[in-house]
């Protein structure tokens, strides 16, 4: 693995907690110890993350971060699991038919449909400024925008107002959407803002779809965006805990279990690389 891709897999998990441990950042890259701690000192260097004992930590305490949505940057995870995350959205997309209009939020594993809706002809509602953006210079889809703020970490838009009239008027076939994490209770979301902004999405679909890697099954946050009872069907990558599969049928969600790729796609890296 690349220095670059490592460090990006760094970052993204002290976006995730506070602290990494050594073992962990070596659990996740498949590096030794002493290139895990070179890329440590590295970055700390920099002055992108804190040198801490055991590992890693992030620069300010969670409390202290200025971000108005608690979840990670955009950036900071986009490159994590992504073999998982093509994979899973390549799946996705071979449930959408031409012509379909569906909705798909914002977040690095639905950013990857962008490839595998670029010679495709459909609507798309999109909160994700990245994939809009990928989508229109890519594609020959028609891409619709809601309203509201636009959170730059995030490349994102939400809005916390009650009434959206493009949300309102867009009815969709399929919902497709990652989260935070996904528990017992539910797809899992770590800011009532950006749950109260998906919510109304959740509304105009038939369906409702969920791409999440293996680590999303990880206890994490809070904050139920949604019921699994209200779930359709989950796409996931071999890393999901069995327990977690069962857990999913048992609530009666269709599970797509996918392969991650072991090599990337040329192609789907050159087509995200020009709008990345």
């Amino acid at each position: 693995m690349h220095e670059i891709e490592r460090h990006r897999i760094i970052l993204g998990e002290i976006a995730r907690r506070p602290v990494a441990t050594i073992g962990r950042l070596v659990e996740l890259t498949g590096a030794s110890e002493a290139t895990i701690r070179r890329d440590i000192n590295t970055l700390d260097i920099e002055g992108r993350i804190r040198k801490v004992r055991g590992g890693a930590g992030a620069l300010t305490r969670p409390q202290e971060r200025l971000d108005p949505l608690a979840t990670p940057a955009f950036e900071a995870t986009r490159f994590v699991h992504l073999a998982a995350k093509r994979a899973i959205a390549r799946r996705a997309a071979e449930l959408v038919a031409d012509g379909e209009p569906v909705i798909v939020n914002g977040g690095t594993t639905t950013y990857c449909l962008g490839p595998f809706f670029a010679d495709r002809s459909l609507d798309v509602l999109t909160n994700s400024l990245d994939l809009a953006l990928y989508l229109i210079a890519n594609s020959a889809c028609r891409v619709v925008l809601p309203g509201g703020d636009v959170h730059r970490k995030q490349r994102m838009i939400v809005s916390p107002y009650e009434s959206d009239t493009a949300i309102e008027h867009f009815y969709a076939t399929k919902f497709l959407l990652g989260a935070h994490a996904i528990r017992p209770q539910g797809l899992i979301e770590g800011d009532p803002t950006l749950i109260k902004a998906e919510q109304k999405m959740l509304k105009q679909a038939d369906e409702v779809i969920a791409l999440v890697d293996g680590s999303k099954f990880e206890p994490r946050g809070s904050l139920i965006l949604c019921p699994l009872a209200e779930l359709d069907r989950v796409i996931t990558d071999r890393s999901a805990p069995a327990d977690a599969i069962a857990m999913l049928e048992d609530a009666g969600v269709t599970v797509d279990v996918v392969d991650a790729e072991e090599r990337a796609d040329e192609r789907s890296e050159q087509r995200l690389a020009a709008t990345g």
